[in-house]
């Protein structure tokens, strides 16, 4: 343990110094991989065949990949939503609803809640490398019961983006709107193109049970890591996974989802050991080490869990809660209470902040 310890708190200190180079670096990444994704459509009209030539094809995915990573959360996800109407480009009809309801989404929740609209896109990553559950864990666990609403946009778009595709490949060449230019025709094509969209929105509920599943993951992480017990983090993580598994299972039995049972427990029992790689690198503590402080002042009785985190520094005696807070004044004289760490807000202490519950993206 003591040399995982050191491993940790290696890596730690690695990308804390070139945390900057790190993150651009990977948001490159991200960026090259989901535009080439997309450039793998190829329903584009004429018009934008210059673009993806052998040489110019990578100018522009280095271009696109670059503005991707420069840019905000909202503006990222526009560059993707025009790299797909391009793509889609012509069925144009198809090219244009698309458009319209990612400007919609990026309007109404990217735009308020940038840094959690990025799991609409991790979760579709989750979905193409068949593990989505480290996604809904991960979700759970770090970003609260607000996650539940990009989730289960991201798996909507999943489980509609074949029916997209299939419908652009059969439109595209039919119609051209474009070079036709016929106003009165306009409403009746959109109107066409509408009527599938909703027949399918109305025919196939697989996209919403599969997003209860994940809520009800994400609502039992969520309120299980917040449970003032021992270990409530890796219970939460270990109980979302199990959710996940028996939950899929009954789906899978009920439904015609094209999923294997076997390939649902790997990929849940990766997820959970994924995520809780993260937790240990967020925060490890020594539950063996668990002190309960009272103190009280004129006004308040305070009942303080102290639970010590463990740092590859941690070898010789360390001095117990109880003993050290004599020397920082704790409970030592009645009427004087603990410095409470200064807040921008007005609740008294600080196991009533849940900043899941008050969404403060400052983006």
């Amino acid at each position: 343990m003591d040399q995982l310890i050191h491993i940790r708190q290696n890596i730690i200190g690695f990308y804390k110094k070139f945390e900057v180079i790190i993150n651009y670096i990977l948001k490159f990444v991200v960026g090259l991989f989901i535009f080439s994704r997309i450039n793998s459509l190829g329903m584009y009209r004429e018009e934008f065949a210059i673009l993806f030539g052998s040489a110019a094809e990578v100018a522009y995915l280095a271009l696109a990949s670059l503005l991707f990573t420069i840019s905000p959360p909202a503006v990222a996800l526009f560059l993707v939503a025009v790299a797909v109407t391009i793509q889609i480009s012509a069925a144009t009809e198809v090219a244009v609803f698309v458009f319209m309801l990612m400007i919609l989404l990026i309007v109404f929740y990217a735009r308020l809640s940038p840094r959690r609209s990025l799991l609409i896109l991790a979760i579709i990553f989750g979905f193409h490398f068949h593990v989505p559950y480290v996604v809904v864990l991960f979700a759970g666990l770090f970003f609260g019961m607000t996650s539940i609403i990009p989730i289960a946009l991201g798996t909507a778009v999943w489980y509609f983006l074949p029916f997209f595709t299939n419908l652009a490949s059969s439109l595209a060449g039919t119609t051209d709107i474009i070079a036709e230019l016929d106003l009165f025709e306009l409403p009746v094509v959109f109107m066409e193109v509408f009527a599938q969209i909703y027949a399918q929105l109305t025919t196939d509920f697989n996209w919403m049970v599969i997003g209860f599943v994940f809520a009800m993951m994400i609502l039992a992480v969520h309120l299980i890591s917040l449970i003032s017990i021992n270990y409530s983090k890796d219970i939460a993580i270990a109980v979302g996974a199990i959710i996940g598994m028996v939950c899929m299972t009954m789906v899978i039995a009920v439904t015609d989802l094209d999923m294997s049972i076997p390939v649902v427990f790997i990929s849940s029992i990766f997820s959970a050991a994924m995520v809780w790689v993260a937790k240990f690198f967020d925060n490890v503590v020594d539950y063996r080490r668990v002190e309960h402080v009272t103190f009280d002042d004129d006004d308040n009785l305070y009942y303080v869990k102290i639970v010590p985190k463990v740092t590859a520094e941690m070898g010789a005696y360390q001095p117990s809660a109880k003993s050290a807070k004599s020397s920082r004044g704790f409970g030592a004289k009645r009427g004087t209470p603990p410095p409470v760490p200064a807040r921008t807000d007005d609740r008294y202490s600080s196991h009533m902040y849940d900043p899941d519950f008050y969404d403060e993206d400052d983006d």
